[in-house]
């Protein structure tokens, strides 16, 4: 078995959304992850969840295959799904005061979410919600 030389922190969880801070061991930057399943309940073809790794800089090749695996560890087991894995580079890094304005996250993610034109509206909530497993 590989040894992971990254961590993931997950920082928001939705019915249909996942985002992911990806740390690296040798590395002060971070990156994201954004998971979203377009929930395709009636389609013959299944379902389809896009990731998107966004990052300000390229991840070191060790680290890029420990999303790899992760994407696979994550979906992988999905009956009748598929996922496709882009990349979305920014200008610079999302940086937000941990524990204290974790709001900036939903904030950041909506932003994001009008980036890449997909039209999806986050649910409201308070500071209080990031202390559960989901933030719905």
């Amino acid at each position: 078995m590989r040894t992971l030389n990254t961590r993931f922190n997950r920082l928001l969880r939705l019915r249909d959304l996942e985002f992911f801070q990806v740390e690296f061991n040798d590395d002060e930057r971070c990156a994201f992850l954004l998971f979203v399943d377009e929930r395709l309940p009636d389609s013959e073809e299944g379902n389809n969840i896009n990731v998107y790794l966004i990052s300000h800089f390229e991840l070191p090749d060790s680290s890029y295959q420990d999303v790899l695996s992760l994407n696979d560890d994550l979906l992988g087991m999905k009956h009748n799904c598929s996922y496709v894995m882009d990349t979305l580079t920014v200008k610079e890094e999302f940086d937000f005061d941990f524990p204290f304005d974790m709001l900036a996250i939903r904030k950041y993610v909506q932003e994001l979410l009008s980036t890449l034109k997909i039209d999806k509206k986050l649910p409201e909530f308070e500071e209080t919600d990031f202390n559960y497993l989901s933030q719905e």
